[in-house]
């Protein structure tokens, strides 16, 4: 078994072990070698003592194998060993170069060597020394780091927030589709009932129109005119007949758009449960789902508090920032926060200043909520207070600007791009580095 290990030494210098084998009861030992053995492999070397193991060198290639050949010769100078034996001519050679005494091994302890390959092999290579050692601890400190990274309370937030908006898409396309394929039965009821939602579970406990009566749909919550009119439209439908089976797929997809819309209610009540625990002041000034989606933009809460207002301003309209860089154009004046009720429902000419203060007051709640973790009350009075002086202060449209022309030239008048040609060039010989050359007057 192992009795001592010796750990890595500093860099650049070989890796010294010192593993004895020991027989246990029942098991055979190994024989002690009088003298050092420098054991060749295909990964490397090891000089082994007896039942110990000095010195453990990994190299690929020939010439990593010939610095290995000189490491292990170093650190036998430093163990005290003088005289070494060895399996090969090449060995030989590089060790007698590195000025240690070398002698080829006999017969019987290559076949000694050869019986003991396997162990020696996994005692040397194996995680118990230092290398393996500190490779463990590595290892066990990147799966804590990755452990802790996973529990943090923001990524699970980011996946709500996206499972969120994932099922507001799969709803809507479930209950139109639930109202395109019931319209070919009874196409008035989409007239009368705008909510599609209402109308799948109106198929759900109705299904087909000549069903209908008033005790049903009372059921259901719709009374006066509009059971009249439901009532009417059923009588007079210019929708199409129905078979059983259809209208069971019909019901089956009913069904699917009223689960997903409670899964759906069930998520947002996570969100909003989660946002108001990890992230009061954003929650407070920009609402739980608006927040959730910045967070979830920008990476998590750690990530918007160090965003500055600018960013945050535009945070979902990338494509339209780039472009506008690339092409010069407008940029954009807001991105998420358009969904925010004081940035849509402003004036046009409001929004962009509205927007940036709405950012000024959400980088700051984020910072309070990641370094301090407080709830800090005043923000919403100071946005409200700003709001309104924005509100008065622009509440006329700025003047029209004037139209600006775009000048369009012909083919033979576009500025030429690239090198220029022969006829382009100085007389001095260097190059003509214009785009575009105004033709002279007469030319």
């Amino acid at each position: 078994m192992l009795c001592s290990t010796e750990q890595l030494s500093a860099h650049g210098t070989p890796t010294i072990l010192a593993i004895t084998f020991n027989s246990a009861a029942g098991v055979r030992g190994p024989k002690i070698l009088p003298d050092p053995i420098l054991f060749e492999t295909e990964d490397g070397f090891i000089l082994v003592r007896g039942g110990e193991i000095l010195v453990a060198e990994r190299a690929e290639g020939e010439e990593g194998r010939e610095e290995a050949l000189k490491r292990v010769a170093l650190v036998a100078k430093r163990r005290g060993v003088a005289r070494i034996k060895v399996a090969s001519i090449p060995a030989k050679e590089r060790m007698e170069e590195a000025g240690m005494e070398t002698s080829i091994v006999s017969d019987d302890e290559r076949d000694e060597l050869d019986a003991q390959r396997s162990e020696i092999i996994n005692k040397a290579w194996s995680p118990a020394g230092g290398l393996g050692e500190a490779r463990a601890k590595a290892i066990a400190a990147a799966e804590q780091r990755v452990s802790e990274a996973s529990s943090r309370e923001d990524l699970h937030l980011v996946n709500a927030i996206q499972a969120l908006d994932e099922l507001d898409k799969f709803l809507n396309i479930t209950t139109e589709r639930t109202m395109e394929w019931y319209g070919l039965h009874f196409p008035e009821l989409q007239d009368i009932l705008k909510d599609n939602l209402a109308l799948a579970r109106l198929v759900i406990s109705l299904g087909q129109r000549g069903t209908f009566d008033e005790r049903k749909l009372e059921a259901e919550g719709i009374t006066g005119k509009r059971a009249e009119a439901i009532m009417l439209a059923a009588e007079r439908s210019k929708g199409g007949t129905i078979s059983e089976k259809d209208m069971r797929r019909i019901v089956g997809l009913a069904e699917l758009a009223v689960k997903t819309a409670t899964e759906r209610e069930k998520m947002a009540d996570a969100v909003d449960s989660t946002m108001a625990r990890i992230a009061p002041n954003v929650t407070q000034v920009a609402g739980a789902t608006i927040g959730a989606r910045l967070i979830a933009r920008a990476g998590g809460l750690e990530r918007l508090a160090r965003l500055p207002a600018s960013t945050i301003q535009v945070l979902g309209a990338e494509k339209a920032l780039f472009r506008a860089i690339r092409t010069g154009a407008r940029p954009p004046k807001h991105g998420i926060l358009f969904q925010h009720e004081a940035v849509h429902m402003a004036p046009k000419w409001q929004r962009g200043k509205i927007a940036r203060t709405l950012a000024n007051k959400i980088a700051i709640a984020a910072r309070i909520d990641y370094y301090r973790g407080e709830k800090a009350s005043e923000l919403t009075g100071l946005f409200e207070k700003r709001l309104a002086e924005i509100k008065i202060k622009y509440k006329e449209p700025p003047p029209m600007r004037p139209e600006q022309r775009r000048e369009f030239r012909r083919n033979d008048q576009r500025p030429r791009y690239g090198r220029p040609g022969k006829d382009e060039r100085k007389p001095g010989g260097r190059k003509d580095r214009r785009f575009y050359k105004k033709p002279r007057p007469g030319e």
